[in-house]
């Protein structure tokens, strides 16, 4: 536990150092540095929040948002060939991946809880059900 402590520390030092350097979004230096502090909280959140998921939910989400990144290439592969101002085809863009990511992460993670993870062989072992020991009395 003291472990996971020191090395989410690190990684904020490390994230929080990093935007103070390189000033993302040209903000100051203070700004930076505040919103380094802020980005690795969120990750670090995040990370708590993932551990609590179950395998199935997790595998099911990132086959979702990996099918939603896919749909949002092919989507916008084909708004390049549109007469769209360069400005706002790139807010498109980045919108769709967002908006295609989020929604197959969504409902891959839904969804996940109907994987039949024994079905993959022993791959994920620790998904399978305990089995049942039964004990027959005999009372005559």
């Amino acid at each position: 536990m003291l472990e996971m402590i020191v090395v989410r520390l690190i990684f904020a030092i490390v994230l929080t150092v990093t935007a103070y350097y390189f000033q993302p979004f040209g903000l100051p230096k203070l700004f930076s540095a505040i919103y380094g502090v802020i980005a690795s909280a969120a990750i670090i959140l995040f990370e708590a929040r993932l551990r609590k998921v179950s395998l199935k939910r997790l595998i099911g989400a990132a086959i979702g948002s990996t099918l939603g990144f896919f749909a949002a290439t092919m989507i916008s592969s084909m708004l390049i060939k549109t007469s769209i101002e360069p400005r706002t085809l790139s807010f498109l863009q980045i919108s769709l991946f967002l908006l295609m990511g989020y929604v197959g992460l969504v409902s891959g993670a839904n969804k996940g809880d109907m994987l039949n993870l024994s079905a993959l062989g022993g791959l994920f072992g620790g998904e399978r059900p305990a089995k049942r020991s039964y004990k027959i009395l005999d009372t005559s």
